[in-house]
């Protein structure tokens, strides 16, 4: 049996009734059958108008609290000055130890998310936010090198379903003001979505970032997110065509042996495949502008969007030889700058000599992978290889002076194997010519 748990008001409010009925009758002499009818109705109307009161007050006390829950007037998704500050949520998380780090996520995901962390709709935003945010740090989750990738995606659908629990709840007050949230929730399940599917080497995309109606998305930061995944989404469709149509079979494409396999049976690309893969990359590198819009020069986003879109570019002029617009070698230059300035900001952060976080070795890796993808390409394409600043530094075929670049010559210590095997390739490739 339910019973209904009322303010002690209510029964304080009972209790005065009761006792003034009582002592009403005591001492109010009742001669007559008008008078004792009199006092009964007397008393009725009393206990009628507290009812009323009682219930005007719930629907008060209500309607103010579902205003409460729901209010989202100055919620952060809609701040359109918005940004991120990467050196504060790098200090969020200072450990070495890459399973610190994934606990630490994970524990503060599970409890910002909580009904008491997130009782109102201004809350879950403002959490909601915090998770866009960080989602920059998602890919050295799910890395395998890490030994834990089942364990953390078990902890991302926890996570998840805390979100879509909360979300149901507030929606089930009130939808007309709270469509945002929906929307960024969607976002939230396709990127992790993404994430998943690149973790089994997974070359074809499901459409899932396609149900995000990303035209409501007001906030720079979500907007960034939101076109950078889509154009990385387009980018996987177009990657997918060239790997079936041209019997690559599953890999790396960036290893140098590749790149070539892909160059040299690209005219044997049907006009359907062509036309296809076109359109792919083409609006990949749409969604990439306009990611790189909304970034608002944040040198983090910059670096991370830029060398997506240069990806593209290196495909699409693969694709279609005529094609006039940027090139690609200028535009992962302009990222691997981006990277190296953010990796010098970030170091000033922490003591000289201190041993680099996990994330500060994260993004380390980003700026090797950036600048040993430009010379692998460059060495498959059998030309010279330039540095940031366009000038030529190492001539084909021979490259001479390339085993003492810094980015070679020196043995990558992170634990990320990708790096190393690059490095041990290309002196190898070295070594045959």
């Amino acid at each position: 049996m339910k019973y209904f748990k009322l303010p002690i008001l209510y029964y304080v409010i009972f209790i005065i009734i009761v006792v003034s009925t009582y002592i009403s009758y005591e001492i109010y002499p009742m001669t007559s059958t008008q008078e004792k009818t009199t006092f009964i109705v007397t008393v009725l109307s009393l206990v009628v108008s507290t009812i009323a009161f009682y219930i005007a007050m719930k629907t008060y006390i209500s309607i103010d609290s579902v205003n409460v829950i729901t209010q989202m007037e100055g919620n952060v998704l809609e701040n359109e000055n918005y940004v991120i500050s990467i050196t504060s949520l790098l200090k969020d998380f200072p450990m070495t130890n890459p399973l610190e780090v994934e606990d630490a996520i994970f524990k503060k995901l599970k409890d910002i998310f909580t009904k008491k962390k997130s009782r109102t709709a201004i809350d879950f935003t403002d959490n909601l936010q915090y998770f866009i945010d960080i989602i920059i740090f998602f890919p050295a989750l799910f890395k395998s090198e890490n030994g834990r990738q089942q364990e953390n995606f078990k902890n991302m659908e926890t996570v998840l379903s805390l979100i879509e629990q909360r979300k149901k709840d507030l929606l089930s007050v009130s939808t007309g003001n709270l469509i945002l949230i929906e929307e960024t929730v969607k976002l939230i399940n396709s990127v992790i979505n993404y994430q998943q599917l690149i973790s089994t080497k997974e070359i074809k995309m499901s459409s899932s970032l396609l149900d995000v109606r990303g035209t409501m998305l007001k906030n720079p930061v979500t907007q960034t997110v939101y076109f950078d995944y889509l154009g990385l989404f387009y980018n996987k469709k177009a990657m997918a065509i060239l790997f079936d149509n041209l019997n690559l079979g599953k890999g790396d494409i960036f290893e140098i042996d590749r790149l070539k396999e892909v160059i040299q049976k690209m005219p044997s690309l049907d006009t359907e495949s062509v036309e296809l893969a076109t359109m792919y990359l083409k609006e990949s590198k749409k969604a990439f502008q306009h990611a790189l819009e909304n970034c608002k020069n944040d040198v983090m986003w910059e670096g991370f969007i830029k060398y997506n879109d240069a990806r593209s570019t290196y495909f699409l002029k693969l694709v279609q030889p005529e094609y006039q617009g940027e090139d690609w070698n200028v535009l992962m230059n302009e990222a691997i700058i981006a990277r190296g300035k953010l990796n010098y900001l970030i170091k000033d952060l922490y003591e000289k000599g201190a041993s680099p976080t996990f994330l500060q070795e994260e993004f380390n890796y980003q700026e090797y992978l950036a600048r040993l993808v430009k010379i692998n390409i460059l060495i498959a394409e059998d030309e010279d290889i330039n540095d940031t600043l366009n000038i030529s530094r190492y001539h084909a075929p021979q490259y001479t002076g390339l085993k003492n670049d810094r980015f070679i010559k020196k043995p990558y210590l992170g634990s990320n194997t990708k790096i190393r095997h690059y490095q041990e390739d290309i002196l190898r490739k070295l070594d045959e010519a």
